[in-house]
């Protein structure tokens, strides 16, 4: 959806894929995982949810807690992991091209 959307920078574009993703996280983690979870039957108004768990118990640490602070473990490393990732990807690109691993000239003809 990013994509089609089409931003004039690709700073621009990783910047709108970054918030995107971090919005959908947060909605399936946070709002969605806790709702389905909590029972307020003793809510007044209950929306219909009917969970295991009435309130923050042992528990609820062990289950929904547990996948909470696993997203956000995967937030707080996948930054340094995706960069890693590109910049090994751009190095072997560039050797390919400069060592002439493949047979081809190089491509690229200004620096």
């Amino acid at each position: 959806m990013i994509a089609w959307i089409g931003y004039r920078t690709e700073t621009e574009k990783l910047e709108k894929t970054t918030m995107l993703t971090f919005y959908v996280v947060f909605l399936n983690t946070a709002v969605l995982l806790l709702l389905v979870n909590a029972n307020l039957t003793a809510q007044p108004i209950s929306l219909g949810l009917a969970g295991s768990m009435s309130d923050f118990t042992s528990e609820w640490f062990r289950l929904t807690g547990n996948t909470i602070r696993g997203t956000m473990m995967f937030n707080c490393f996948y930054p340094i992991m995706e960069f890693g990732m590109f910049f090994t990807m751009r190095l072997v690109f560039r050797l390919m091209d400069s060592c002439r691993l493949n047979k081809y000239e190089t491509k690229t003809k200004s620096i």
